[in-house]
């Protein structure tokens, strides 16, 4: 009887020992499981809280200094996400101002606006036109302001009516539109 009790309680102790053991290592895997999820699950909540993205139609941007503007920009769609500052546009149309008065208009079917930039990086079918009609034509136009140069890129086509029609890889452009240098292989065409 001695005998049985001894192996009964060992039976039993083992049988503790194993239920600690399990519990010692569920609990474990829990709190585990908890430290290591809770800064994914804070990443999550964080970015689907500062990842604004907004889908507008009819958008209109304008830029101004000491009270003039410079220039403005109408898109009819643009997407626009917090987390790069950029706009994306689509069908854009807009001004260059100088003294109050248009320099020039543009036009473009895709384009970006860089909101922390301040910088327009215009795409396909681009077209410039200045108030006495000389116009641009370019596969990229980058426009980082008026104190920057304007870069046109890409099948850079530059004419001045009845005068000349200037053809190149690249034209970087005076950012108060006053001049212009065409750089890689050109071509020009004069009129007599």
């Amino acid at each position: 009887m001695a005998l049985k009790k001894i192996l009964t309680d060992k039976k039993n102790l083992a049988y503790i020992i194993l239920f600690s053991v399990i519990t010692i290592a569920c609990l474990w895997a829990f709190v585990s499981a908890g430290m290591l999820t809770k800064s994914f699950k804070n990443k999550l909540i964080d970015q689907t809280y500062k990842n604004k993205e907004a889908n507008v139609e009819s958008l209109l941007f304008t830029e101004t200094k000491d009270g003039k503007k410079l220039w403005e920009l109408y898109a009819d769609t643009g997407t626009y996400s917090d987390l790069s500052n950029v706009v994306l546009l689509e069908d854009i149309i807009g001004n260059f101002y100088e003294e109050n008065k248009v320099k020039a208009s543009f036009k473009a079917k895709r384009g970006t606006y860089n909101t922390t930039k301040k910088e327009i990086i215009l795409y396909e079918d681009i077209l410039i036109v200045y108030t006495d009609g000389t116009n641009i034509r370019a596969e990229k136009i980058i426009y980082a302001g008026k104190e920057k140069d304007i870069l046109a890129q890409g099948n850079v086509r530059i004419e001045k009516p009845d005068e000349a029609v200037i053809m190149g890889t690249k034209a970087i452009l005076k950012g108060d539109f006053s001049d212009f240098n065409i750089e890689g292989r050109t071509q020009s065409q004069f009129y007599m």
